[in-house]
């Protein structure tokens, strides 16, 4: 196992869905890190629908309302 798959199933098996980096990027778990690297600053967090229509998805810390 990499560190890319050690994150990933630590992600999987608490619930989160990918990382994010404040304000700069966010990755979904199946597609982590397309970037070649996971910084520091990134953090765990959970899928949402992005509502500026400027990305496909959005990863944050807080858990979407159902």
């Amino acid at each position: 196992m990499d560190v890319k798959e050690i994150v990933e199933k630590y992600l999987e098996e608490n619930g989160f869905d990918g990382l994010f980096y404040p304000g700069e990027c966010a990755c979904r778990c199946g597609d982590l890190a397309p970037c070649d690297h996971i910084l520091l600053e990134c953090e765990p967090g959970y899928l949402d629908r992005d509502t500026t229509g400027e990305f496909d998805f959005v990863i944050s810390s807080k858990k979407p309302k159902v």
